[in-house]
């Protein structure tokens, strides 16, 4: 294991319960040796399924109040479970996100702020970005502490299936391993005509569940679709006849994982650990169809359409159904969450100490008590200028503060009242100097807090 990784996250398996307070009904599920094939109290540990979707919009599910979309399976799995209505990526770009929700940590920590291959963006201003091979392996990353990590120490099987992008290889930690980086085409060969990758990719999880169902297994399955080019089999575009849907394409890319979806679930209740296993859908981030300032294809945003995630839980031996979760939340709360539900949770040092999810969940304590951190770093520059920004949301406010590398003097900073204007079109930065500050004083605080250097300056440069 690299020396970057802090060894108080090596603490044994279940010293530090009482983080929480009262360890929660999945914590009590595990034995306290931390293996998870010893279950305490006659209940076995869950097993997950974590389900990755690749620039998948919110709008894309039918259960985040678009009718004209199609997605039973996924809108019937929200039903059942929790959805989060405010979920947000801490940096909204592929690799970064990805490397957030196994650590637990924002990009600047982990050090992951940009993909791992090579990358020119469009434009005057082309950047060369060094390759990556193996981020694992890399010093100049911190990514050894991640859930998958320790549940497999803890005796669980792991299995990743489809698109990683934080390298080529295996880090060592699943034991199936059917995998790629990235741009990987969706169908095997000639498209239409051979094929579908997704339903590859399902095959191999069903037949992974029903290897694994008499033992505690971690199943995570990375589809690249809805990620252009969008060319799903021409049956699924049936639901969208007559609709006039814009960017037909797209949404029907995700009505096909609708149904490799309902394939997985059906696999778990046929084997009779449907009600046992932790279910996540999410997506890395999503995608504007409208010019922002310094996207390219959609993604590298703050705005809502990209930074803003659908988030589906679902797990009947612990969480309540039917939630619609209306408080703000990131990916890095996904790790400690999943460690929590294992039973693993004394295994993440003080810097977790409240950040699995479950204990709000099970109690109904649906406040917005903390802001939503995002970073990001432009992936084209506005007048050919690259800028890198901090933004912060709270339950009726966003403020985007950016820097730009070359002329420190420009200033394009937004405020945004997210109550009455959703689609975030009109800034108020001018106009509510009050709020900015008070925002702003709150960004400087968690950039000391957590040793963000750059949400420190922005915050204090806009605090007056």
């Amino acid at each position: 294991m690299p020396q970057s990784v802090n060894r108080r996250s090596m603490l044994s398996a279940f010293g530090g319960l009482g983080l929480l307070g009262s360890a929660s009904a999945a914590q009590r599920a595990v034995a306290q040796t931390g293996s998870a094939s010893e279950p305490r109290d006659g209940q076995n540990p869950p097993n997950f399924l974590f389900i990755l979707l690749d620039k998948c919009r919110r709008d894309a599910i039918g259960a985040y109040g678009r009718s004209d979309v199609h997605t039973p399976r996924i809108d019937q799995l929200a039903a059942a479970g929790i959805r989060f209505d405010n979920c947000y990526a801490p940096q909204p770009l592929c690799g970064p996100c990805r490397a957030s929700i196994l650590t637990g940590k924002y990009p600047h920590e982990h050090g992951m702020q940009k993909n791992s291959y090579p990358f020119v963006p469009n434009g005057s201003n082309n950047v060369y970005q060094e390759p990556i091979p193996d981020p694992f392996a890399d010093p100049r990353f911190d990514l050894w502490a991640n859930f998958p990590h320790f549940l497999n120490n803890a005796g669980y099987r792991t299995a990743h299936i489809g698109k990683w992008h934080l390298g080529e290889r295996n880090p060592g930690f699943f034991d199936v391993w059917k995998s790629f980086n990235s741009l990987l085409h969706h169908w095997v060969g000639e498209p239409f005509n051979s094929p579908y990758r997704p339903t590859i990719q399902t095959d191999t999880a069903i037949e992974f569940i029903e290897e694994n169902a008499d033992r505690p297994f971690f199943l995570y399955q990375s589809y690249y679709s809805p990620h252009e080019p969008n060319n799903p089999p021409k049956r699924f575009h049936e639901p969208y006849k007559g609709k006039n849907v814009e960017h037909e394409e797209y949404y029907a890319s995700v009505t096909a994982l609708d149904e490799e979806i309902g394939r997985m679930i059906d696999a778990l209740r046929r084997t009779d650990v449907l009600d046992n296993t932790f279910i996540i859908l999410t997506t890395e981030h999503g995608r504007t169809w409208i010019d922002r300032p310094g996207t390219l294809a959609g993604m590298s945003i703050s705005y809502d359409e990209a930074a803003r995630l659908p988030l589906i839980m679902h797990y009947p031996r612990v969480l309540p159904a039917g939630v619609v979760w209306q408080s703000g939340v990131s990916s890095v709360d996904l790790m400690p969450t999943i460690m929590d539900a294992a039973g693993l949770y004394g295994r993440l040092d003080e810097d977790y100490s409240d950040r699995s999810l479950i204990p709000d969940l099970v109690s109904g304590q649906d406040e917005w008590d903390r802001e939503i951190i995002i970073q990001n770093i432009s992936q084209k520059g506005i007048d050919g200028v690259l800028f890198e920004e901090r933004a912060i949301r709270t339950e009726r406010w966003k403020l985007i503060l950016r820097d730009f590398r070359a002329w420190s003097q420009m200033r394009v900073d937004e405020l945004y009242d997210m109550k009455n204007d959703p689609g975030e079109t009109k800034n108020l930065f001018s106009d509510r100097q009050e709020v900015v500050k008070e925002l702003a004083g709150r960004l400087a605080k968690w950039g000391e807090q957590h040793r963000d250097a750059l949400a420190v300056k922005l915050g204090r440069r806009s605090m007056g």
